[in-house]
């Protein structure tokens, strides 16, 4: 047995125990975990047959969201994203006992509507770069990146509700989806309502971002898990390790956002706190820190403009513990997303796999 054979069966032992893992994380990072990327050509020739042709304008579009075009509508040959959240659907449907193929239109579902998030999100947050490249509406300007956007998730329930094997299924994976993409809005309507303050309690934090990220990698199990024909205790369970999977995903996020290097997470050079943005290291450490402290904090964040106002709020997190509490908050959730699937009825080796695939998560460095 090979040495990271040997690891996800310590870990497999330690989540049946009961007990915490923690997780070091690796020198070299693969983009996916092997048990995820194997299959993702069925997702992309999936996602290349659903989407409009680029000779029209959304088209275009959305090709070059996704990595496949330039802008002016030339292949690229590269592509745009891990993929993860369409892998994750797969894995949970073949985990359950199904065929990956059964599954595919609902990762290609899942993927984009994960994007149509990500252009609107774009737009929110003025971002101008994802993925080390201009975003949509940086080209194209804020209307044209709404369409895009809504084109993306109308493709989704196309691709998904298109006439085939299994509609019932699928139709009951649409319902679990469109709650899920409900719950990300409401999330993604609460950041907006928090910005620029520290002071929002980190429950309140929690709440949101499970709603913006844990909502659709719950949705993710959940789809993959009722088109194999899983039981509702073991679908239930798998949506519920996807949420705190998205946790998971969300707190290393703001991690990365905060402590990471902008050149591998593909977000540009400025970091999340010099954009004053609201992340969990910041509502962490604000939970710990003295009047003084939390009245400096929201000065800064006041004040995005403050000379050297992005060292300063990186020197109150440091001497309040932070980035490790954060990285233990990661940590915390990640065991909790395990015990799900440990729990779930799933055998043995699917939650092994699941172990490798959390590891992945709460240590990614992109």
């Amino acid at each position: 047995m090979s040495v990271i054979a040997d690891a996800q069966f310590s870990t497999a032992d330690a989540i049946a125990e009961g007990e915490p893992v923690a997780f070091e994380p690796d020198q070299a990072q693969p983009a996916l975990p092997l048990s995820l990327s194997r299959h993702l050509p069925l997702v992309e020739d999936a996602l290349r047959w659903a989407l409009p042709a680029t000779s029209s304008p959304l088209g275009k579009m959305c090709a070059y969201h996704l990595g496949w075009v330039s802008p002016d509508g030339t292949p690229t040959g590269g592509g745009g994203g891990k993929l993860f959240r369409a892998a994750l659907t797969l894995w949970a449907c073949e985990a359950c006992g199904g065929e990956v193929d059964w599954a595919v239109p609902a990762a290609a579902a899942v993927e984009l509507v994960h994007n149509f998030t990500l252009v609107h999100d774009d737009i929110q947050d003025g971002d101008a770069t994802r993925r080390h490249r201009p975003t949509v509406w940086a080209i194209w300007g804020e209307a044209q990146g709404i369409n895009a956007g809504d084109g993306l998730f109308a493709t989704a329930y196309m691709a998904l509700l298109a006439p085939g094997p299994r509609s019932d299924r699928r139709m009951r994976a649409a319902r679990g989806l469109s709650q899920a993409v409900l719950e990300v809005i409401e999330g993604q309507s609460l950041d907006l309502a928090l910005e620029g303050r520290p002071d929002t309690p980190r429950a309140t934090y929690v709440r949101l971002i499970t709603a913006k990220t844990g909502a659709l990698l719950g949705a993710c199990m959940e789809m993959g898990a009722i088109l194999a024909g899983a039981s509702p205790r073991t679908v239930t369970k798998l949506r519920n390790a996807g949420r705190l999977l998205g946790e998971t995903f969300q707190i290393r996020d703001d991690w990365l956002g905060s402590f990471g290097d902008p050149d591998r997470t593909g977000k540009g050079r400025t970091s999340d706190l010099a954009r004053r943005k609201l992340t969990y290291p910041v509502v962490s450490a604000f939970s710990r820190a003295s009047h003084a402290e939390q009245r400096r904090l929201c000065q800064l964040y006041a004040d995005p403009e403050a000379e050297d106002g992005e060292d300063q709020i990186r020197e109150i997190l440091s001497s309040l513990g932070e980035p490790a509490a954060t990285a233990v908050a990661a940590t915390q959730t990640v065991n909790a997303s395990m015990s799900a699937v440990a729990s779930s009825g799933l055998e043995a080796r699917w939650v092994d796999d699941f172990a490798a695939i959390a590891r992945f998560v709460a240590h990614r460095t992109g």
